[in-house]
């Protein structure tokens, strides 16, 4: 089995959307407001925002502006074929405040698969969804 690498597919979809709306083209991947899109196309040309993950898509953001017109965020989502899956720090890796190293650590076998089994339970659709929103209100906050 072939796996794609999810960076990679953001930077060349991000790149390939950018591209298409320098040519004040409207994206050939993805969904999005087409009105939203003409009033970005009158501002100006775009730039590169930021990206948004979901499990099942990826939202880019390029942002619009123009001289004394403001600011406006063009979004395209962009389906994803396979569930995308947020790991969480899994609880046998450990931090060095003072150090900033990272590393695992020592448990005993029954403590290790438990520990596994737990994480792989993070990964079940239901839980790992929940952990979208847990990120979403972090990086809010």
């Amino acid at each position: 089995m072939e796996f794609v690498n999810l960076g990679l597919f953001i930077s060349a979809t991000k790149r390939a959307i950018f591209e298409t709306l320098l040519g004040r083209k409207p994206p050939e991947v993805g969904e999005y407001d087409e009105k939203v899109l003409q009033e970005c196309f009158s501002k100006g040309v775009p730039q590169m925002g930021l990206h948004r993950y979901s499990p099942f898509g990826i939202t880019f953001e390029f942002i619009f502006s123009g001289p004394g017109s403001g600011s406006q965020i063009f979004e395209v989502f962009v389906p994803t074929d396979e569930r995308i899956v947020f790991l969480p720090i899994p609880t046998w890796v450990v931090e060095s405040i003072w150090q900033g190293e990272i590393s695992g650590s020592y448990h005993f076998e029954s403590e290790a698969t438990a520990q596994l089994a737990a994480f792989s339970e993070q990964l079940l659709p239901e839980d790992n969804a929940a952990l979208f929103e847990e990120e979403k209100k972090m990086s809010k906050g």
